[in-house]
């Protein structure tokens, strides 16, 4: 699989487009970013060159998107997105343009987002390009869209959490009349596909500036829009409060839970659904909100509920909640050092170990497949959990006395799934 393109991949593909008669130069974010002194991870490159002369140059071409003009050259292991000057048509879906015509640099740059990343960079002659002010806007700290903020908002609603980011990350202000466009628009952010805000929302949230991200969201009206479940709950300022307390650690599961945990599980199923979340983000978070009011009482817990909790991969971040939930609670932090005691006392082999009886040792003691089975098995694994077998013979005993107990409370009959 390709990587991502490099600064050295992307100037060799100017070059090469160069020798074969045609303008081209990097666009859009590097640039921003070599102004800013800040390494890039976001290298293209802008040319007059159309996808099909752009496939005729290089050996290796994906055309996905050449009725757009784009065309992704792969280049020594490297993706690089390759873009002709291009000015967009109505954008019928609120995304892409219904329609495109080929034109050149400075037409190319009015049809960007926001004056930041509508530069453009020559690598052979060292030369900024800038038709849309952005050097100046950098200079000023501001994040103002190219032209009319009402045009560039409903050719795609998403450039207002775009704008966002980008001046969280940067620091920078929203231009005011960018700030006024987006408070009339933020409704219309329901009209972008649910992954997409997703994706901008995974951008900011593994920040360590998170809590920044959603204040400024909330401030211009998009939180409730995005978010209104929170809002709907009077959650909203204790989920800010929480993720401003782990942002720090810039761990993207940790302050999604962070920000959702108090709502109940049935609810976070149904964002992760509308947004297209995996079913690994569903599983973290809904764990996250079962447990959270548990801190309490983890200290107590049976040794087995105690390792059912300690096994599950986000107990870290379980624990991490807990401490901010009793911080916030009691003021102290007497309960998180004695679950962290309790979890280093215990032997990371036994905090989930593989089952001492299976299903088919209880088929041979004449148990068939269903809830009676599955009935037994759980309960002899609580007991080895609990360390109250030691050993696989002990284990097969207490299975076979969990039968003959069944058989006794059933009059010698066997009992039916209906019964258990």
């Amino acid at each position: 699989m390709a990587r991502p393109a490099n600064k050295q991949t992307a100037v060799e593909v100017v070059g090469r487009l160069r020798e074969a008669g045609f303008e081209a130069l990097l666009a859009g974010g590097c640039v921003r970013d070599m102004l800013l002194g800040e390494p890039s991870s976001d290298y293209d490159v802008a040319t007059s060159a159309t996808p099909d002369q752009i496939a005729g140059i290089f050996r290796k071409v994906l055309m996905i998107g050449a009725k757009f003009g784009v065309a992704m050259v792969i280049l020594k292991g490297r993706m690089i997105e390759v873009t002709t000057f291009r000015s967009d048509q109505d954008y019928a879906d609120g995304r892409r343009p219904s329609s495109v015509s080929f034109t050149d640099a400075r037409h190319d740059a009015q049809r960007r987002d926001f004056t930041i990343n509508g530069m453009f960079y020559d690598p052979q002659k060292d030369e900024v390009i800038d038709y849309v002010g952005g050097r100046e806007d950098l200079k000023k700290r501001i994040i103002r869209t190219i032209g009319s903020p009402e045009v560039r908002f409903n050719e795609d609603y998403l450039r207002m959490i775009r704008a966002v980011r980008f001046a969280v990350r940067l620091g920078f202000d929203v231009d005011a009349d960018t700030a006024q466009a987006i408070r009339h628009n933020a409704h219309n952010i329901t009209c972008i596909s649910p992954e997409r805000i997703l994706e901008e929302l995974r951008k900011m949230l593994q920040r360590a500036n998170a809590d920044g991200a959603l204040r400024l969201m909330e401030e211009l009206g998009l939180a409730r829009h995005v978010l209104g479940e929170l809002f709907e709950r009077d959650l909203w300022e204790r989920a800010l409060r929480r993720v401003a307390a782990v942002a720090a650690r810039q761990d993207l599961p940790l302050t999604f839970g962070a920000l959702l945990c108090e709502l109940d599980p049935a609810d976070i199923k149904r964002i992760v659904r509308r947004w297209g979340g995996s079913n690994e983000m569903r599983d973290s978070l809904v764990y996250l909100s079962k447990h959270l009011g548990e801190w309490r009482k983890a200290r107590e817990m049976s040794l087995a509920q105690f390792k059912k909790l300690l096994g599950d991969p986000d107990f870290p971040r379980l624990r991490r909640l807990w401490t901010y939930q009793e911080k916030v609670s009691d003021g102290s932090s007497k309960a998180s050092r004695e679950i962290a005691r309790r979890a280093r006392s215990i032997d990371p082999s036994m905090v989930s170990p593989d089952p001492l009886v299976s299903g088919e040792d209880l088929k041979t003691m004449g148990v068939e497949q269903g809830p009676r089975m599955g009935s037994i098995l759980r309960r002899v694994y609580e007991a080895q959990l609990n360390e109250q077998l030691i050993d696989r013979s002990a284990a097969l005993r207490y299975a076979r006395d969990l039968i003959d107990d069944r058989r006794e409370e059933h009059g010698g009959d066997e009992p039916s799934a209906r019964a258990l």
